[in-house]
C-alpha cells in the first residue's frame, strides 16, 4: 500500500511540522475581531491556507450551506451529514470547500466546534473522550431538529478517531449509519515516530497531556486507543469508510486504514487519480477526495472523480 520507508521519515516530519508552525504563526500574527451578523457565513475558500486565515479573522464563521435552519433530508439524501473537524482546526477552516458543494447537492449539513477551548478559532485539543460526549448530544440535536433516525458522519483528521468512543462505548452506533474517516489515524497515531518518542522521555507523556490531552488519547496504543479496540474497531450495524492519501505527511497510511470487512471500505485516493499528491491539510480542498467522499454518502450514484494534476501543499 505504498508504506513510507524509514528513510523518508525524518523528512516528512519536519514538513509536518512546518505546517504546524505555519498554523501558529498566522494565530500569533492576527487579531480575530468580534464577528458580525453579516460574518455569519463566510466564502468558500479554494486551499486550507486561505482557510484558517479567515478562520482567525472571523472565528464565529460558518461555512456555506452548513447548519441551515428548516433544513429537511429528502427521498434521495434521507439522513443529514454530521462534518467533524480535525485537531486545532474549527467548522470553517476544515469544510469552507465540502459543506457547500454538498448542500448544493441535497445534503443537510451541519457541524459543530467541539473539544475547546469554548472562544478562539482553534479547537479539539481537548481529551477525545469529552469531545465524543459533545459529539453524541450534537448529533442528538441534529435528530431531533431534521426528524432523522440516523445520521451520516464525516470525519477529517482526528474528527475521524473522536467517533469510535462514540460508537463503541456511548451507543453511537444506533444513529450513524456511514461513517466516513478522512486522513484520520483509526488505527493511532505516531507522527511517524515522533509521538511514540516522546512518550519515552520521563514526564513526556504527562507533559503533553497537560498541554494537548488530544495528542495523548490520539496516539497508538493509548489508554484511548485500547479501550475503544477492545472487542475491535468497527461495529457490525455500521458502515465504515477511509479514505487516505499516500503522500499524507502527517498520518501514515496505514495508519488510516480499518482491518477489512465486509462493512468496510478502504479507499486510498491515489488509487482513483495517481495524478493526485495531495497531503493531510489540502484533502479537505480537493475535488477528487470529495468526490470519494460524495462515492461514499451515495453509492448509488458514484461517479469517477476527475483526475488532473494535483501538487502537494
Amino acid at each position: 500500500m505504498g508504506r513510507v520507508r524509514i528513510t523518508d521519515r525524518p523528512q516528512r516530519l519536519h514538513r509536518a511540522i512546518l505546517t504546524t508552525a505555519w498554523m501558529v504563526a498566522v494565530a500569533v500574527l492576527a487579531v480575530a475581531p468580534s464577528a458580525r451578523a453579516d460574518d455569519l457565513y463566510g466564502p468558500t475558500q479554494s486551499d486550507w491556507k486561505s482557510a484558517v486565515a479567515y478562520s482567525i479573522q472571523h472565528p464565529e464563521a460558518l461555512p456555506i450551506g452548513m447548519n441551515v435552519p428548516g433544513c429537511r433530508p429528502t427521498t434521495d439524501h434521507p439522513r443529514p451529514v454530521v462534518l467533524l473537524n480535525g485537531a486545532f482546526l474549527n467548522k470553517y477552516a476544515t469544510w469552507s470547500m465540502y459543506a457547500p458543494q454538498l448542500a448544493a447537492a441535497g445534503y443537510c449539513v451541519f457541524g459543530l466546534d467541539y473539544g475547546g477551548p469554548t472562544s478562539g478559532p482553534f479547537h479539539q485539543v481537548g481529551d477525545l473522550r469529552t469531545s465524543a460526549r459533545e459529539i453524541g448530544a450534537f448529533i442528538e440535536r441534529v435528530a431531533a431538529r431534521t426528524g432523522s433516525d440516523q445520521v451520516d458522519v464525516v470525519g477529517y483528521s482526528e474528527g475521524g478517531l473522536v467517533p469510535f468512543h462514540y460508537l463503541n462505548e456511548l451507543g453511537g452506533t444506533r444513529r450513524v449509519n456511514t461513517f466516513i474517516a478522512l486522513a484520520s489515524p483509526v488505527q493511532g497515531m505516531s507522527g511517524y515516530g515522533f509521538l511514540e518518542w516522546i512518550a519515552q522521555i520521563p514526564g513526556g507523556t504527562g507533559g503533553l497531556k497537560a498541554s494537548l490531552p488530544a495528542a495523548v488519547d490520539g496516539t497508538k496504543n493509548s489508554e484511548y486507543m485500547r479501550a475503544i479496540r477492545r472487542d475491535g474497531l468497527t461495529r457490525p450495524d455500521v458502515r465504515y469508510v477511509t479514505v487516505s492519501s499516500r503522500h499524507d505527511l502527517v498520518v501514515d497510511p496505514a495508519e488510516a486504514t480499518l482491518t477489512p470487512a465486509p462493512n468496510v471500505t478502504n479507499t486510498v485516493i491515489q488509487d482513483s487519480c495517481p495524478e493526485d499528491h495531495v497531503f493531510h491539510g489540502s484533502v479537505i480542498y480537493d475535488d477528487i477526495t470529495l468526490r470519494l467522499v460524495q462515492n461514499a454518502l451515495h453509492p448509488s450514484s458514484a461517479q469517477a472523480p476527475h483526475c488532473h494534476p494535483v501538487a502537494p501543499g
